[in-house]
């Protein structure tokens, strides 16, 4: 684990296997000096003044509790904590790490986790990025992030790196914005490093089709509204078969989560509105959510491609009625607010217990 300390110009004294501290000591660069000893009868016997942090660098095997009673003993006034990072072997880990909607409050425990032990982290553009440097103390950030119309690292250049850099014994912390596995490559990359003899681990993240809607009050289900929801890619045009069935759905009480959609929006709309859905049905646009110049905007399928016509990405879009239940931005938005969350909540019969 990481600890969040200044130890600038602190003695940092780390406990245990060579291999196993050499990992960890790059965490602490900030240190005014770094210590180390291989045994418990050891701590007695340091040349140095008493430290102000101790960090155990130990294998699950290994007796913590032993070692920090007898630091505490040696060093009562020492913060102690425990370190597992695996030693250097020959190869790393790669860990395809799922960032969330682009704000620090959605990553994992999980994923800051492995960073901490990371020594290379690989940036996507929607990830969260002023942060990083805290969370990966001791890793090289690259930044391969790819933004519509251009990408300033190709992806086979990132699979290879990616191995690379594993081949070389370093862990490395592949970030992607969302999930890995809602349209991010996740499983390719997985695939690429699987084949070379990497050992890699997903860490999910939570998918902004949900988390970017649920910041404007949008959710993607409501009792006695809606009881299904889709998450589409707009990256490409939408083909007839797949907006006949998104037409049905909608229409059905369905909701749609439209990532990278904002190209082929006035495709997507025109093709729903040829296959029958209704003009009034709701449409809202979550543009820059979590970010400086965050806009939310609702309209109607009808009036969508007049009034969404300058939506610029990152954004996403989602029709359905459930968008109602968010919009406040009129008197009459607000009245249909308020009937919809009514029959949310009345009493009766429901398709869900």
């Amino acid at each position: 684990m990481f600890l969040n300390l200044d130890v600038t110009g602190a003695h940092v004294l780390l406990c245990g296997a060579e291999e196993r501290t050499a990992r960890v000591a790059a965490k602490y660069v900030q240190a005014g000096s770094i210590s180390h000893c291989a045994a418990q009868g050891e701590l007695s016997h340091l040349p140095t003044a008493a430290p102000s942090l101790v960090v155990l660098c130990l294998s699950e095997h290994e007796d913590a509790a032993g070692w920090a009673s007898a630091v505490r003993a040696a060093f009562p006034g020492a913060v102690v904590t425990l370190d597992r990072s695996e030693p250097v072997g020959e190869t790393g880990t790669v860990y395809l790490i799922g960032a969330g909607p682009g704000t620090p409050g959605y990553m994992t425990a999980r994923a800051l986790e492995v960073l901490a032990d990371s020594d290379v982290v690989l940036v996507d553009h929607l990830s969260p990025t002023k942060e990083v440097s805290q969370w990966a103390p001791a890793a090289k950030i690259i930044d391969v992030g790819k933004v519509p119309g251009e990408h300033k690292v190709p992806q086979r250049q990132i699979d290879q790196m990616m191995i690379d850099y594993a081949l070389q014994g370093k862990n490395v912390a592949r970030m992607k914005g969302g999930d890995p596995y809602v349209f991010g490559r996740g499983t390719e990359e997985l695939y690429v490093c699987e084949r070379a003899g990497i050992r890699v681990e997903v860490v999910s993240g939570v998918t902004s089709s949900i988390a970017v809607p649920a910041r404007a009050k949008v959710p993607m289900t409501l009792r006695k509204v809606s009881h299904m929801f889709t998450v589409v890619s707009g990256h490409a045009e939408l083909s007839d078969a797949e907006l006949d069935h998104l037409a049905g759905f909608v229409t059905s009480g369905g909701t749609i989560s439209l990532l990278m959609g904002v190209r082929t929006l006035p495709h997507t709309v025109a093709g729903l509105l040829a296959r029958g859905v209704r003009e009034d049905m709701p449409v809202g646009t979550f543009e820059d959510v979590y970010r400086e110049n965050e806009r939310v905007r609702y309209s109607t399928l009808g009036r969508a491609s007049e009034d969404l016509a300058d939506v610029r990405p990152p954004a996403i879009t989602v029709i359905g009625e459930v968008v109602a239940a968010g919009d406040e931005s009129s008197e009459e938005a607000r009245a249909r607010r308020d009937e919809m969350l009514a029959l949310a909540l009345s009493e009766g019969r429901d398709k869900k217990a």
